[in-house]
Order: structure tokens, then C-alpha cells, then sequence
């Protein structure tokens, strides 16, 4: 056990600990509607983003020419940090006995290495799950102004909030807003009121069965 901590808490596997301890905490928030994944990268080759940037879709445009689009980047993230931190915990065991200078050598070609080894192990582990990201493009949003939504995370205001309009399929997951003070939470059903598409984001007001 005290080898294994003194493995991944040392260089250069100690880098792959810290990014899978955010990402995992990243996904626990996830969990709990703390955060909602604000990028998505698609099959076309372009990142939908609510902020627009030009160099967030050369990311894209790169990202999918390793195969690691069509999933949320946080789900690419993890992955990416997963293999590489298991890779590097594998071989940095053999280096611990090393001087410290040949250690910290050794352990910056084996950071690259791991790097190198987790992406084509990332692709081949997103290659199956693509078809749970697919995209509905070709709804036009405004029709949902009416429809009855169910919130996702555990709070609505102004500038944050998500949630789920059931479809003939999978349900839409939507970026929605609200005027503070209000008894939304996650579970609690809203109707849309209006649609901004400037931001992508629908106002809703709280749903009374007894009324609508």
C-alpha cells in the first residue's frame, strides 16, 4: 500500500492523480446538478458552445481526427486521464529507486508516453458509445415555448439551470432560466415561456398542474 500511494502521489504520475481527482469531482457535481457540461464536441467536426471561439473548434476539428469526437469533452477528459494515470502508475513503480535527476528524466518521458498511450486507448473505449450522444439537429427550438420541462439541477436563476422535455425518443436536454426567487429544484416540472436563441436559453416559470 505505501508504494502504491508513493506512486501516484510522486512525478510524474502524481500529474494523471490530480487531473482524475478533478474529473471525478467534476462528475460528482454532475451528479448532484452542481455543474452541466457547457461543451460538446459533434460528428461535423464543430464544437457547439455557448460562448462561440474560433480556436475552440480547431480543438474540435483536431479532436475528431484522433476519433475523440461526438461525446462531451468532459467524457473525453476522464477517459483520457484514466488511461493515462493507469498507464504511468504501471511502469512509475520500476522508477521509484531511481536518483532523484534520472527519476524526474525518466518520469518526463514517461508522462509523455502515457499521453501518447491513452489517446488511442480513449478512441477505441468512445468508439461504442457515440450513439448515446446523438444530436437532434433538426428540431427547431422555438416550438418548445409552451411545453412543459422537468429541471435537472438542483437550483434555477438567472444564468444557470438545465433541464429535460420528453420527445418521441430521448429527451432534450435544455439551458434554462429563471427569476430569482423561485421554488425550482431538480424533479420540479416548469413551463417554458419563451426562447432566447442569441444564448440558447428558454425562460420558465414554475408549473401548477392545477392551473395550465
Amino acid at each position: 500500500m505505501d508504494r502504491l500511494i508513493e506512486t501516484i502521489s510522486t512525478f510524474p504520475t502524481a500529474i494523471w492523480t490530480v487531473l482524475l481527482g478533478v474529473a471525478l469531482l467534476y462528475w460528482l457535481a454532475s451528479l448532484l446538478g452542481l455543474v452541466d457540461d457547457a461543451l460538446h464536441f459533434h460528428h461535423h467536426g464543430h464544437a457547439e458552445l455557448h460562448a462561440d471561439g474560433h480556436e475552440m473548434g480547431d480543438i474540435a476539428a483536431k479532436l475528431m481526427a484522433m476519433g475523440l469526437g461526438g461525446v462531451p469533452f468532459s467524457l473525453v477528459v476522464t477517459l483520457i486521464a484514466l488511461y493515462g494515470w493507469l498507464a504511468s502508475a504501471l511502469v512509475h513503480q520500476f522508477l521509484l529507486w531511481l536518483p532523484l535527476l534520472l527519476h524526474y528524466l525518466l518520469g518526463a518521458v514517461l508522462l509523455l508516453v502515457s499521453f501518447a498511450l491513452a489517446l488511442p486507448a480513449t478512441a477505441i473505449t468512445l468508439r461504442p458509445l457515440r450513439g448515446l450522444f446523438v444530436t437532434h439537429n433538426a428540431i427547431n427550438k422555438a416550438v418548445l415555448v409552451g411545453s412543459v420541462c422537468k429541471v435537472s439541477t438542483q437550483s434555477v436563476d438567472e444564468k444557470f439551470g438545465r433541464a429535460e422535455v420528453a420527445s418521441g425518443g430521448a429527451p432534450f436536454n435544455i439551458r434554462i432560466s429563471a427569476a430569482s426567487p423561485n421554488a425550482l429544484a431538480r424533479g420540479s416540472r416548469a413551463l417554458i415561456t419563451d426562447y432566447d436563441a442569441a444564448s440558447d436559453t428558454f425562460t420558465v416559470t414554475e408549473f401548477d398542474d392545477g392551473v395550465y
